[in-house]
């Protein structure tokens, strides 16, 4: 994969270097140029001719020429062809100046260059304009006609082009004042739109009207030509006849061949209009209005000359446009070999850059092919390796359980020598109530241990292969039926519902199995099932025959359990919950060892939050003799009752008695504690520490016994909370645990626990340290009242005191807070105890039992108490008055003053100054 990425960027590379070599060899930028004529005549063939021969001169731009026909719509269409083209710069010779002046400025507001040669628009919207002086034309031509007119005063016939062209109003103004002023006279004037046909029947009408007429003033060459014929038809070749453009094939030719007398030159400039408009394109000077000066006439005294340059002028143009041609073969040629150099040169580094890519190729593989080589030899050595631990762990898993199993087979004769003594006691009717409780404690955890150890040693004979089969041929339904019988008080008493489901009725199912095993594989499944189901949930039980097998299925709506565990929950050991287990982890492991055993499979299907379905598949199978009658049962309600039930226990309070909360959420140690302490104290107890956390704020009890290891919330984390909770912080915490790990200790210590008692724990050992908790907290609250609290001197020394009591920073925090909101407003008698414990942020019941807690005062003692003293030690340092002070302190009148002034000192204040002489 390497390879095949670095051989892409190495022909990215190279496309990229092919790309800039070809740009450099390509032109630059080629700038469009668009020529809009207004008509075709031979002066604008002429302009063209010199447009074209200017653009050969020019390697950067390109030109392309549309001519209207002097249609003013066509024009408008040509111009907006160029427009949206892209062309760079629009050259236009208006048809008519009010029709095509919306069309260019629309043009030039689009930001496109609009240069108008020739003809004029109204307004300046335009980059440039570069015209003819009409005017002067005009003048010239006047000035022409005084000088051939046979008698001076020359009657003249007008023939303009077309109506609305600059030119032609132009043209014939300048003639108009020249011709007037010298004494000549305009008979008529008329359009001819500058076309030959169109004038012929204007001036044939004309010289019928006017015969007088001696000169005719065409403002062209065409009509002027048009104008003779008609002379001539009309045998008036007395008639003299000027025209304008003076173009070489048309206007000189006809005087040349006098057709007509005269014509004036109007030069077309065409190299000028290509100049100015690259200068505006690159940014060059240029100027913005330009107007080219009338030239002389053209006669039959240099027509002759005119001619022969302008065939010259053909003839050279013709050869530049050859050698133009050859220059671009050459330069093609030229660009096709350059371009094939630069792709030869770029095929070597190509091929040059496969072949490195072919040799590095093979230098990797060889180093990958090296580094397999060693990573397959570190892999069998760790196999080696893996194989070696794991015939360690065999052996030491095989270590292990001969231990338990030797352990278990010890425990055997001390266990019944416990629970035969335990059986006893618990069925005596002498035993006080406190003492039946502790009895029966004992005696359901001694059937616990004892099928612990059953357990333990099954699980070792089935690992050794010597766990037999014993098979008896049962009624299955009414066999599993006797065994639910234990199981129904213990669901009635937690509103669990509980079914058995056969969905064949009656009809028996007759089979072979060990009773014993399976009847424990059904107890291990059904207990599990009510430890992990809620009270009011439901808990089914189903069995079916299926082809050749039973299948029985237990299902609940309790925990469920996740697909991470699902794989491993029947292997030996495992507990699902490993921080908070219910069980030795043994139990489903056995079961699947018993359902193995019979040719069977056990598997779970299980939802988190919806509940389980364990499913066990038995092969029917069939011995020869009866059906076996309901042997003794080993699922007794004694059994279900040791295993799922829990003593209960009938609280009392007692006012004078200490409030203890205890946290655990093993029900038989809340159960253990409140029979042990419950002559000494009032008990509340919460399955968690979130609950044991509600349950501390609420009641702000005395003491609290919290175990380490419990869900939802552990011990250390509730005992951080409590001790960060101003309401509960001096709370008294005894951490108990099972684990007597120093750095747990450590933890609990840090998070603010007060002691710390292990399990098992000794009944006298958890009464003395509860004693001393208590005890402890008294004396601080002694010590505490014991300080000097006036508030005159806590302004004074605003700091706790060098050698700080044994209570928390918060506890501190808290009493100063209450003393400076007592002093700010002291003065104010309506101050009490509900206003200070808002202003606090406490209910009134939290803020009692804390303030009672830190200083064993209630609240309006405490408050009583500290504005007697300061007002005695008003008394001792000022001169105030007894009723000053008795306001100043907060009492409604200072006979109130006075009263518990003297209940307090045994005096009144006036005696307690008279005895000091004040």
């Amino acid at each position: 994969m390497r390879n095949i990425f670095m051989g892409k960027r190495l022909i990215y590379f190279i496309t990229i270097f092919i790309s800039i070599t070809l740009a450099a060899c390509s032109e630059g930028k080629v700038y469009k140029i668009g020529v809009s004529q207004c008509s075709q005549d031979d002066w604008r063939s002429k302009m063209n001719d010199e447009i074209n021969r200017e653009i050969m001169l020019h390697e950067d731009a390109v030109v392309e020429i549309r001519s209207a026909d002097d249609s003013n719509a066509k024009q408008i269409a040509d111009i907006r062809y160029f427009a949206d083209n892209g062309f760079d710069i629009i050259i236009v010779s208006p048809n008519e100046a009010e029709a095509l002046t919306p069309a260019i400025k629309d043009v030039y507001d689009r930001g496109i260059p609009v240069i108008i040669f020739d003809r004029n628009i109204i307004g300046d919207t335009y980059t440039a304009h570069i015209g003819v002086d009409d005017m002067g034309i005009g003048r010239q031509a006047a000035h022409y006609a005084l000088h051939i007119a046979t008698d001076g005063h020359p009657k003249v016939i007008e023939i303009f082009g077309l109506p609305g062209s600059t030119p032609a109003e132009n043209r014939h103004e300048g003639f108009s004042e020249e011709l007037t002023a010298n004494g000549g006279k305009i008979i008529a004037s008329e359009p001819g739109n500058w076309n030959k046909e169109d004038a012929i029947p204007v001036v044939d009408s004309l010289l019928r009207i006017y015969p007088e007429v001696n000169l005719i003033y065409a403002h062209n060459d065409r009509m002027a030509i048009g104008a003779s014929e008609v002379a001539h038809s009309l045998r008036r070749d007395d008639i003299k006849i000027i025209g304008i453009d003076a173009a070489p094939e048309i206007g000189i030719r006809a005087v040349a061949d006098s057709v007509i007398d005269a014509t004036f030159l109007y030069p077309t400039e065409g190299h000028r209009l290509i100049q100015t408009a690259l200068a505006i394109l690159k940014g060059e000077p240029y100027s913005r209005n330009v107007q080219i000066p009338a030239s002389s006439a053209v006669d039959l005294s240099n027509a002759d000359i005119l001619l022969l340059q302008d065939e010259g002028l053909k003839e050279e143009t013709r050869k530049m446009k050859v050698l133009k041609e050859k220059i671009d073969d050459y330069w093609a040629q030229h660009s096709s070999q350059t371009f094939l150099f630069y792709a030869s040169i770029a095929i070597i580094v190509l091929l040059f850059g496969v072949i490195f890519l072919v040799l590095r190729a093979f230098w990797q593989h060889h180093r990958h092919q090296a580094a397999l080589m060693s990573q397959n030899k570190l892999l069998e050595e760790q196999r080696d390796m893996q194989k070696s631990l794991n015939e360690k762990l065999q052996e030491a898993t095989q270590s292990k359980l001969m231990f338990f199993t030797n352990v278990s087979h010890d425990l055997r004769t001390p266990l019944t020598l416990i629970a035969e003594p335990v059986a006893q006691l618990n069925g005596a009717s002498n035993l006080t109530a406190q003492q039946q409780s502790l009895v029966t404690i004992a005696d359901k955890n001694v059937k616990i241990l004892r099928r612990l150890i059953n357990q333990i040693l099954d699980f070792r004979k089935y690992e050794n292969g010597k766990l037999d089969l014993h098979l008896s041929e049962i009624d299955f339904g009414r066999t599993i039926a006797e065994w639910m019988e234990a199981f129904y008080p213990i669901a009635r008493k937690r509103d669990i519902k509980l079914s058995l489901d056969h969905p064949d009725g009656d009809k028996p199912v007759i089979t072979a199995l060990d009773t014993e095993k399976i009847e424990r594989v059904f107890f291990n499944l059904i207990s599990n099932a009510f430890k992990y189901t809620p009270d009011n949930g439901t808990i089914s039980v189903s069995y079916r025959v299926i082809g050749d097998n039973l299948t029985i299925k237990v299902s609940d709506t309790g925990e469920g359990i996740s697909e991470r565990d699902l794989g491993n929950i029947f292997d030996r050991f495992y507990q699902v919950d490993r921080v908070h287990p219910k069980g030795s982890g043994i139990g489903l492991s056995l079961a699947k060892a018993f359902v193995e055993l019979h040719g069977g499979t056990i598997s779970v299907e299980s939802t988190l939050n919806k509940g389980s379905v364990f499913t066990v598949v038995l092969p029917m199978r069939h011995i020869s003799g009866n059906v076996t009658a309901s042997l003794e049962r080993n699922i007794t309600d004694k059994e279900v009752s040791a295993e799922l039930s829990t003593p209960e226990s009938e609280i009392r309070f007692d006012a004078e008695k200490p409030l203890l909360l205890v946290i655990d959420d093993n029900k038989d140690i809340l159960y253990l504690i409140n029979t042990l302490l419950q002559d000494t104290y009032n008990i509340i107890t919460a399955p968690n520490g979130r609950e044991g956390v509600r349950l501390a704020v609420k009641y702000i009890p005395d003491l609290i016994i919290c175990d380490v290891m419990m869900p939802v919330m552990d011990g250390l984390e509730c005992c951080r909370r409590i001790k960060e909770e101003v309401s509960t912080s001096h709370i008294p915490v005894l951490m108990l645990t099972a684990c007597s790990m120093d750095e747990q200790r450590v933890q609990g210590y840090d998070n603010g626990a007060d002691g710390y008692l292990a399990k098992p724990f000794n009944a006298d050992v958890l009464r003395s340290q509860c004693a001393s908790l208590i005890s402890n907290r008294k004396r601080i609250k002694e010590l505490w009242n014991s300080r000097d609290t006036a508030v005159g001197q806590t302004t004074q020394q605003p700091h706790p005191s060098p050698r700080p009591l044994p209570v928390s920073d918060i506890d501190n925090d808290f009493y100063r807070r209450f003393l400076d909101i007592l002093k700010a407003d002291m003065g104010n008698s309506d101050l009490n105890v509900d206003k200070i414990a808002s202003l606090m942020g406490l209910e009134r019941s939290q803020f009692y039992r804390k303030i009672k807690a830190l200083t064993n005062y209630s609240p309006v003692e405490l408050i009583r108490r500290l504005r007697l003293k300061q007002g005695h030690n008003l008394l001792l340092t000022t001169e105030k008055t007894v009723s000053e002070i008795a306001y100043e302190t907060g009492f409604s009148t200072p006979a109130y003053f006075t009263k518990c002034y003297r209940d307090a000192y045994g005096e009144t204040p006036i005696e307690a100054r008279n005895r000091l002489g004040r």
